[in-house]
């Protein structure tokens, strides 16, 4: 039992060390992606697409609460979401025989993401026009944060831009910003207001703060808490190969390989990093065939399905976004499975 803590802990480790080098990474690219990704026109689905493949938490939360205030497609959602990558490929990059695997993953979800992306966006007309419209005239803009599982920061607007009180944009989460004449925010008070935010914000001692939080404590942290989901799931797994036999389980799996695109949607449905890590695991032993890993895969968002659904007020459309990912992902499962007759990929 002593080596399967052991094991378990130098596994870890290696994962630790591959997540981390991303993460660092992508905390040094988050403040391109913040001023310059804009999920808008016909090109959100490709931006969002391409974005979520990046190993982070964020972005399918970004886009669920985007989602929420009607800034972006439901078509645009369900894309993010096929897509998001989460902790793959940073589990397979740690393992040096497996690492190519991940390139057919993260390219078939790339794909069907656009895929999915565009299709309900064609299908879905009137939802499309909709968030148009509200997008148009809509005062808000958004930042997009990728390392900060919290939804999309506001950026705050002086704009005299008149706003629209429609029953589109009444719909919306930020509808109350909507209603807000463009004389009050011109007010005296409310300039002096802004005005010293703004200085306060860049105070010095605040961004110094802000910089050892984002390119520091945050990445590290985020390490760390991903290194835990790893190492608790790994002396899980090497526990139980410890007691039972891996040759017993692979074969255990492999006897029900008709089933596993849906245990392992299933799977990909827990609101949490760890679904990614289990699915990744569970291929690189063996255990799972590519098509079930990939339907798996894309119907892990993370911890975005939490976040959407706190909008109780919406939870019938939202419920549907729910079924329609598992829908679409148990259709990928199976169909990829057939397709490469249940096995792994053979490189």
């Amino acid at each position: 039992m002593a080596e399967v803590l052991l094991d378990s802990f130098i596994d870890s480790l290696k994962i630790l060390a591959v997540v981390a080098a991303f993460t660092f990474i992508i905390a040094f690219l988050e403040p391109f992606f913040e001023n310059k990704v804009k999920l808008k026109g016909k090109l959100a689905p490709l931006i969002g697409v391409s974005v979520s493949l990046l190993p982070q938490c964020g972005f399918s939360v970004v886009a669920a609460d985007l989602y929420q205030k009607r800034h972006i497609t439901v078509g645009t959602l369900i894309g993010v979401f096929i897509a998001t990558s989460d902790e793959a490929l940073p589990v397979f990059l740690s393992y040096p025989d497996k690492a190519l695997h991940v390139l057919p993953l993260l390219g078939f979800k790339f794909v069907l993401g656009l895929f999915f992306g565009y299709l309900i966006d064609f299908i879905f007309v009137k939802s499309r026009k909709a968030v148009s419209h509200h997008v148009e005239h809509c005062n808000e803009q958004y930042q997009i944060k990728l390392m900060h599982c919290e939804g999309a920061e506001r950026i705050e607007s002086t704009s005299e831009k008149c706003d629209c009180s429609c029953e589109e944009c009444a719909q919306s989460e930020c509808a109350h910003l909507h209603h807000i004449h463009h004389s009050e925010i011109n007010g005296n008070n409310q300039k002096t207001g802004i005005l010293n935010e703004y200085k306060s914000r860049f105070d010095s001692s605040k961004k110094k703060a802000e910089k050892i939080k984002r390119y520091l404590w945050a990445p590290l942290s985020h390490s760390l808490e991903i290194f835990i989901y790893v190492f608790v799931i790994n002396i899980i797994f090497g526990t139980i190969i410890y007691y039972v036999g891996q040759d017993k389980i692979i074969d255990f799996l492999l006897q029900n390989k008709y089933i596993a695109p849906l245990v392992s949607v299933v799977i990909g449905a827990i609101p949490n990093c760890a679904s990614s890590i289990i699915l990744s695991e569970l291929y690189i032993m063996g255990g799972l065939g590519f098509g079930a890993a990939l339907g798996g895969l894309c119907m892990n968002a993370g911890i975005a399905f939490m976040v959407l659904f706190k909008d109780i007020k919406h939870i019938k459309r939202n419920i549907l976004v729910f079924l329609s990912m598992l829908a679409i992902s148990l259709f990928i499962g199976y169909i990829f499975s057939l397709a490469f007759s249940f096995d792994t990929l053979s490189f």
